[in-house]
């Protein structure tokens, strides 16, 4: 476990280089939102089939530092791409899905 946290940070590390290396703002959206949807994608796998805690999966406490790096790249306002917004917005729901899981403790909860 300790290995897989390591390997999470050193992602989340060369992903953060590669987002301040990228030269243009559709650029940088791009990659945050393409890291912030694996990370609550990975996340939801977490809590529903990893039986994780939302508090104690690595991937779901990575996405405070990615949505952050997203919101830095210009995503989160209205201005911003639809298809990066989408990707973002995607990415919020999941992550909810994941804390409403994780916080029930039921891997079959849904909203319809």
């Amino acid at each position: 476990m300790r290995q897989l946290f390591r390997a999470r940070v050193i992602l989340i590390a060369v992903t953060s280089s590669l987002v301040y290396a990228c030269g243009s703002n559709d650029g940088r959206l791009e990659l945050t939102a393409k890291a912030l949807s694996k990370a609550a994608d990975e996340c939801l796998l977490d809590v529903r089939d990893r039986k994780l805690k939302y508090e104690t999966s690595p991937n779901c406490n990575s996405l405070r530092t990615l949505s952050m790096q997203h919101t830095e790249a210009g995503g989160f306002r209205s201005d911003t791409p639809a298809r990066y917004a989408l990707m973002a917005a995607e990415a919020r729901a999941t992550a909810w899905t994941a804390r409403a899981v994780s916080a029930s403790g039921n891997p079959a909860i849904s909203i319809w």
